[in-house]
């Protein structure tokens, strides 16, 4: 007796099989929820960002009248930097969120950002590799603005150029992809 019904064993065994198949993918099609709250946290941290541009705007306006400008512009390759940081943590959070847990649908069409539903893991690996290379391209000019010793500067452009390496690899090695497919 399988399930009530008289069948044969190999009949039986097969269906305990295909049931117990459905039930792995099932958890393992599951487990991609568990995922939801690194996306979150990644959001959240946005809010640190929000509390980091203040602290720099109030540095800013509170001396407007007498900052010299090369420490204006510190301050707002400051803001910069960390905008980039905001995008790129919520770019991926979202881009992620829908190539792993669900499509989002917005009834509003004109709500939705244009790249969302047309970022692949690759487009975000190489927008997260750009994003990189603008950040680190930044905290070049910063350390560069700031007199930072010559020895430092000279480590700090050879991670630089790495990031700008990995970059252009990357790029290359997906649109190799891209052509084969």
């Amino acid at each position: 007796m399988c399930g009530g019904m008289a069948l044969s064993s190999t009949h039986c065994l097969g269906a305990i099989l295909r049931r117990m198949d459905r039930m792995i993918e099932s958890l393992l099609l599951g487990t991609r929820w568990l995922l939801l709250p690194l996306y979150v946290a990644l959001i959240a941290s946005v809010i640190a960002i929000y509390v980091m541009v203040g602290r720099e705007l109030v540095h800013l306006f509170g001396g407007i009248l007498t900052l010299p400008e090369s420490e204006m512009v510190l301050i707002l390759l400051a803001i910069l930097d960390l905008c980039l940081v905001a995008n790129l943590l919520v770019m991926v959070a979202i881009s992620s969120y829908e190539s792993f847990i669900s499509r989002i649908d917005i009834a509003d069409e004109t709500a939705k950002p244009e790249w969302l539903g047309k970022m692949d893991s690759g487009n975000v690996k190489l927008k997260v590799s750009l994003s990189i290379v603008m950040i680190s391209a930044i905290h070049l000019l910063r350390g560069f603005m700031m007199n930072t010793e010559t020895e430092k500067l000279v480590v700090m452009s050879g991670v630089h150029m790495v990031f700008v390496l990995s970059a252009v690899l990357l790029a290359v090695v997906d649109r190799l992809g891209r052509k084969s497919h």
